[in-house]
């Protein structure tokens, strides 16, 4: 156990220079629609397409093939059938989960956008099952294939070796870091069913450059990449309705802490009644957000959701349902958490959280549609980069994690011996949506949001934001 530990810890001083090295720029695998335009509904799949059934001879299972990860992901997407299917392109591979949810009809339009809106939600909740179970359910050899395709990566060849001591413990926690390192692609409504369709996509690239190891946390390759995601999910309402998100950057000690809410808004006759309807709506979704994010700071996860509705509660609870309490990636994340959180502990806009105030440095951006208006407040702390070294080679002998400390020194010519082989690579560059600049932007093109308020600048260098915004907000709760 105290190797087990004292493992840990050096793999977490390593990981510095491991996580840097993933997060290199890498050509585009595929290009998210719902990155690009949150409110987009449709795949970008042609009518003509046809997928094109193969069996896989990696997991002797049916999957799509086709000549990029882009139309292999939109002949999937294409299908509108909940279940999961597998997508295979050039040597590349991945999996694309597809969630449903109906709503009911209503001739209130209040209570037809709540429908709606929690429709989306539980459709996004179902395609992260999905993918999940048909992943769980592979044989021994896929399971070999996949690992030997993450371990490409070297963030992820870290992971394992401190998530697992044995091979078949390494080949699970690849499946659930595959599962979880998705993105999510689209979303598409049938208005006339009124049933919701979520698309999520995950290919061992992806998966390098997000990943989600515990409940309302992610590590990813990059600030951008971490908070694009958050934005894009939180702006299409795949997310409860009040919630908070931290991210982290294992290799450079970055992070950013996210608080966002999602709130309806009331519908009257008189235009100016209807600004006023949209005004209060949106204080109070600014309100939440802020009391989420103070609630992040300030490690309090329960406190802030006492002015909640018991329904409300109950979705934020949701998506921890696919967590073990005590699972390996969580309690690792926790160790993640606790020593970035630790480097900027004396940060001046932690503490002003912690006291319930909102920084000046805090983001906020707002995704303003017909019916409802959604708010994510982010800080991001000052963080002194750590210094980055050149990944060591992997080992081509050895095969598992060691188990113990070498008994003697090993010799200068040696290969290092607590790296897992590096076999031949069968995945091509990595996803990254397409980027208006060679440096990506924190947030996401809200294209089709008319009334985006403020917009989101890089990360490192936040657009202030309204100290007294929680206090406004307060006063003109009343719906």
């Amino acid at each position: 156990m105290r190797y087990r530990i004292c493992f840990w810890m050096l793999s977490l001083v390593l990981g510095s220079a491991l996580s840097a090295h993933a997060a290199s720029p890498v050509a585009d695998e595929f290009s998210a629609p719902l990155q690009s335009a949150p409110t987009a509904t449709r795949s970008s799949a042609s009518a003509s397409a046809r997928p094109r059934p193969i069996k896989d001879a990696a997991t002797g299972e049916l999957a799509l093939s086709a000549g990029s990860a882009q139309a292999a992901i939109n002949l999937a997407a294409g299908q509108r059938s909940a279940g999961c299917q597998m997508i295979r392109f050039g040597k590349g591979f991945g999996w694309v989960g597809t969630g449903t949810a109906q709503y009911a009809a209503s001739e209130n339009p209040i209570a037809l956008y709540r429908a709606r809106q929690e429709a989306r939600f539980k459709a996004f909740l179902d395609a992260d099952a999905r993918l999940a179970g048909c992943l769980s359910k592979l044989g021994p050899e896929p399971r070999q294939r996949i690992t030997a395709s993450l371990e490409q990566h070297d963030s992820l060849r870290l992971a394992l070796v401190n998530l697992a001591f044995t091979e078949l413990e390494k080949r699970e926690q690849a499946i659930r870091i595959l599962g979880r390192g998705y993105v999510a692609y689209s979303v598409e409504e049938n208005p006339e069913q009124r049933i919701v369709y979520v698309n999520l996509a995950t290919t061992p690239k992806t998966a390098a450059r997000l990943t989600r190891p515990a409940p309302n946390a992610m590590e990813a390759a990059s600030l951008q990449d971490g908070l694009r995601q958050t934005q894009a999910e939180i702006a299409a309402g795949l997310v409860p309705p009040v919630g908070n998100r931290l991210i982290v950057v294992n290799g450079t000690g970055e992070l950013a802490l996210v608080g966002y809410a999602i709130n309806l808004v009331g519908t009257h006759p008189d235009a100016g009644a209807q600004d006023k309807l949209r005004l209060d709506a949106e204080k109070i979704a600014t309100r939440r957000a802020t009391e989420a994010l103070i609630g992040l700071a300030s490690g309090d996860e329960v406190g802030w959701q006492n002015g909640l509705d018991e329904i409300t509660k109950s979705d934020i609870q949701l998506p921890y349902s696919g967590y073990a309490a005590n699972e390996p990636s969580v309690a690792r994340f926790n160790q993640i958490r606790n020593f970035a959180l630790g480097a900027v502990g004396n940060d001046a806009g932690l503490e002003a959280l912690r006291e319930g105030r909102l920084p000046s440095a805090a983001t906020v951006k707002r995704f303003n549609y017909q019916n409802t208006v959604a708010v994510a407040i982010s800080y991001v702390p000052p963080v002194k980069k750590r210094a980055v070294k050149p990944a060591p080679a992997p080992a081509k002998g050895a095969s598992e994690p060691p188990r113990a400390p070498p008994a003697a020194p090993v010799k200068p010519a040696a290969p290092p011996a607590n790296t897992p082989p590096l076999p031949p690579a069968i995945i091509p560059a990595s996803e990254a949506p397409p980027a208006p600049s060679p440096s990506s932007s924190s947030g996401v093109a809200a294209s089709n949001a008319p009334a985006e308020t403020k917009p989101a600048p890089p990360p490192a260098r936040a657009e202030p934001a309204a100290a007294s915004v929680a206090g406004q907000a307060k006063a003109s709760e009343g719906r």
